[in-house]
């Protein structure tokens, strides 16, 4: 659980998924690969599926995070990360471990992008950060052009920030609807709320040992951008 600022409750998965061209090469070390990352130390539990060997916490699901490795991606998840930074962190350490290994070359990245999903449970009743939303998001005169009452507000922005495209989608929460778009549990789902979908990516011009800085750049911008959006809505 991520707090900041008088304990304010953030519920966040994020995801990393680098993507890079076909190797070969992979599909013949997957059992090296797997011994690789797992006697790293980062993570103690592996699978091998035909073009992937997933990671995990623990040896049956992912109980906080886990990775994985593929011939055409690899990647790093958390859920419901403690601090901001231990994403970041742990993706990180993966990464430079895994393009550090001995049994295959792994080609260049061709897309890196990081994903965050995150709920801000609320005290107001749904139908308040709905209008909060909607008075936020919308003028006057698009309400008129839209007519009727809000019901059920949903955004969704494509955006061009830094070095990235940004995909952000949201909207308010019921009472125990959360858990249907996160993968963890969390006695706060009770609540309403507010949910945040926010995607960082980036198509050309990647080198894999520049991962890393571009996942902490995007982690700060998710984060601040989420910070500006409960501020805004008075969350």
């Amino acid at each position: 659980m991520v707090k900041k600022e008088k304990e304010k409750i953030m519920l966040a998965e994020h995801v990393l998924e680098v993507r890079h061209a076909a190797s070969g090469s992979f599909l013949d070390v997957r059992g090296y690969v797997a011994d690789y990352v797992r006697e790293s130390g980062i993570l103690p539990h592996w699978k091998i599926d035909t073009n992937v060997v997933n990671f995990g916490d623990a040896p049956n699901e992912i109980e906080k995070e886990g990775a994985f490795a593929g011939f055409k991606s690899a990647g790093y998840m958390v859920y419901n990360p403690e601090t901001r930074n231990y994403f970041v962190d742990k993706a990180g350490t993966f990464w430079r471990t895994l393009i550090k290994n001995q049994h295959y070359k792994l080609p260049e990245a061709i897309r890196f992008g990081t994903r965050t999903k995150v709920f801000l449970p609320s005290t107001k009743s749904f139908d308040e950060i709905n209008k909060t939303i909607f008075d936020t998001f919308y003028t006057e005169q698009a309400k008129n052009i839209i007519g009727g009452k809000e019901q059920d507000v949903q955004f969704i922005f494509e955006l061009i920030e830094s070095q990235f495209n940004v995909r952000l989608s949201g909207g308010p929460i019921h009472e125990n609807e959360v858990g249907k778009y996160l993968t963890f549990d969390s006695e706060e789902f009770k609540n309403c709320g507010i949910f945040l979908d926010l995607d960082y990516y980036k198509n050309k011009d990647i080198q894999n040992k520049d991962v890393p800085k571009l996942l902490k750049e995007a982690i700060e911008l998710t984060w601040l951008k989420i910070e500006n959006i409960a501020n805004s809505l008075g969350l």
